[in-house]
């Protein structure tokens, strides 16, 4: 990757909808490299898809809670139903296996404080493996993207 990769990762990050042209008329380039730079980008999984974020409240899920596990065994076969438990729950939207004292770390958007029960109720509570898990409903948000920052990008720049 050279500095025109990592301006065209920081532009496509954060409007993934500009046209090659746009592109590179903000990248400072011509729309062609542009066009052969995503393809490469995309081939190499340095970028791994173009989406549009939805805002959770607006479409009924205002309540975001992020809940910690923990279990009792830690297992490959374990971990593997676990998360394909989860996998299964639209509610959550992003699910990490991590290290320390958890095992488990969860994000979910509710539509209300009987959905997330219900959710719980179905995960948790019913399974004998979880040991542990704790919620904590977010109240204010500080900050959320999903953007890498382009000076974080500049060590993998080849020189």
């Amino acid at each position: 990757m050279d500095d025109l990769d990592l301006r065209i990762i920081t532009a496509l990050q954060t409007d993934g909808t500009l046209t090659k042209a746009k592109l590179a008329e903000a990248v400072g380039s011509t729309p062609s490299t542009c066009l052969r730079r995503v393809a490469d980008l995309r081939r190499s999984g340095v970028l791994t898809g173009c989406v549009y974020l939805a805002d959770p409240a607006k479409l009924g899920r205002g309540i975001r809670a992020i809940i910690t596990v923990t279990t009792r065994d830690h297992t490959k076969d374990r971990r593997t139903g676990f998360a394909a438990r989860i996998s299964k729950e639209a509610a959550i939207t992003q699910a990490y296996g991590v290290t320390g004292d958890l095992d488990a770390v969860l994000i979910g958007h509710f539509n209300d404080m009987e959905e997330y029960q219900a959710l719980c109720d179905r995960l948790f509570d019913s399974d004998p493996e979880v040991v542990r898990y704790t919620t904590l409903f977010a109240v204010e948000t500080y900050k959320e993207t999903t953007a890498i920052p382009p000076s974080d990008l500049v060590g993998v720049a080849k020189c």
